[in-house]
């Protein structure tokens, strides 16, 4: 029987011993992927990566992955990790959308639910007191009317 001896050399030329070369391992990657698929096609890709790319490519995941999460991105929109990394896009710049602010809450009644309150928001918007005749319905509609159009127009001031 003949055994067959692969010097250290011979070895690493055959393809042994890459696994270990300095540089990321493409488990690293693929562990923290979103979207797990064709994990043959993203390990191709992987390997054809430089080391440098590698490392590039597992730093700027975790803001893409923040990104897809922020604007809720479905999984099915989310590229599948051979096409994220053959078209380099850890290059893409990425802004993380701001959490639109909650609005101000008005402490104590609104405006509408007295006569007295929206004689006040009248008087901001530049309206009189109600016209003679004028139900509460028609006051609050002409006043929120006077709203409408300084929201869209801006303060005539």
């Amino acid at each position: 029987m003949t055994t067959l001896i692969l010097s250290m050399q011979e070895n690493f030329a055959h393809g042994a011993g890459t696994k270990n070369a300095s540089g990321p391992d493409f488990s690293t990657f693929w562990e923290s992927w979103p979207r797990k698929t064709a994990k043959k096609a993203a390990e191709r890709a992987w390997a054809r990566l430089s080391k440098r790319d590698q490392r590039a490519a597992l730093e700027a995941m975790p803001k893409h992955v923040a990104f897809w999460r922020a604007t809720q991105t479905g999984p099915q929109f989310v590229p599948h990790p051979a096409t994220w990394l053959n078209g380099a896009r850890w290059e893409d710049e990425v802004v993380i959308p701001e959490k639109p602010q909650a609005r101000a809450v008005a402490t104590g009644p609104a405006w509408w639910t007295s006569h007295v309150l929206m004689e006040a928001k009248a008087r901001e918007v530049g309206l009189g007191i109600a016209r003679p005749g004028e139900t509460s319905d028609q006051y609050r509609a002409r006043i929120q009317q006077a709203l409408a159009e300084r929201d869209r127009f801006g303060s005539a001031a």
